[in-house]
């Protein structure tokens, strides 16, 4: 089971303006709705697994998703490939969170 934090990230520039914030639930969401091949879309198998991923999201409490490690690693697959609109150090942060999720017994 791999643990990624939710966490909200405000732009440092406009701490106080909620629309700048980076949200992990929407970022999770967008990364699992784009087709890994843009060009032939989702197949079934990649709905299938695209939807285990955001029920889980949908079911994650205290700030925390948890993933069975299969999932998780169709997750680190989406954002490894996810298209970004912009650079920003608060994706890379996000990116970094997902790919070294760990079980939380190292905590």
């Amino acid at each position: 089971m791999k643990r990624i934090p939710l966490k909200s990230l405000p732009d440092p520039k406009f701490p106080n303006d909620p629309t700048q914030t980076v949200d992990y639930r929407v970022l999770v969401e967008s990364c699992v709705r784009v087709p890994l091949d843009r060009q032939q879309g989702a197949s079934i198998d990649e709905m299938r697994r695209g939807i285990r991923v955001l029920d889980a999201l949908d079911r994650a409490t205290n700030g925390e998703l948890q993933l069975e490690d299969a999932d998780w690693e169709f997750l680190k697959q989406k954002v490894e490939r996810m298209p970004w609109a912009a650079v920003d150090r608060r994706f890379l942060e996000f990116t970094d969170d997902v790919l070294n999720a760990d079980d939380g017994l190292n905590a």
